[in-house]
């Protein structure tokens, strides 16, 4: 099955992330820091960190499921400035509970150094996913 998140988030293809690998336990995201993922500073955008967990999250919560999981509640820290190309967000799954899944999401840039920390949680709903 493909992953729903790959094949129908459209601000994850306009940020040019890669959904690297998805489970239910894990998944790895990446994307590139361009031109236009760059805050004034020159250096990564705290949105579009944002929108890599987000994806990371929603690619391994939705990953092998019929029915779609929504976004209940995220925190997040920045810890460092992204400055090397590519971002990698990796979501480990904390909680997989029959209606409440939580996931605590890495990134790292492209140097390895530690960017952001979060954790996310997810509401199961009954909602059935398009194909």
């Amino acid at each position: 099955m493909t992953n729903y998140v790959a094949k129908h988030d459209k601000l994850m293809r306009y940020l040019e992330m890669t959904i690297e690998t998805a489970t239910p336990e894990y998944s790895k995201v990446t994307m590139p820091i361009t031109e236009n993922h760059k805050n004034g500073m020159g250096v990564a955008h705290g949105g579009a960190i944002f929108a890599l967990v987000d994806v990371a999250f929603g690619s391994a919560a939705n990953a092998a499921k019929t029915s779609g999981v929504v976004s209940l509640h995220s925190s997040i820290e920045f810890l460092r400035p992204g400055t090397v190309s590519p971002l990698t967000a990796e979501a480990f799954v904390v909680r997989d509970g029959k209606h409440i899944l939580n996931y605590d999401v890495k990134v790292h840039d492209g140097s390895g150094v530690l960017v952001a920390r979060s954790m996310c949680a997810g509401f199961q709903t009954d909602i059935p996913l398009p194909d």
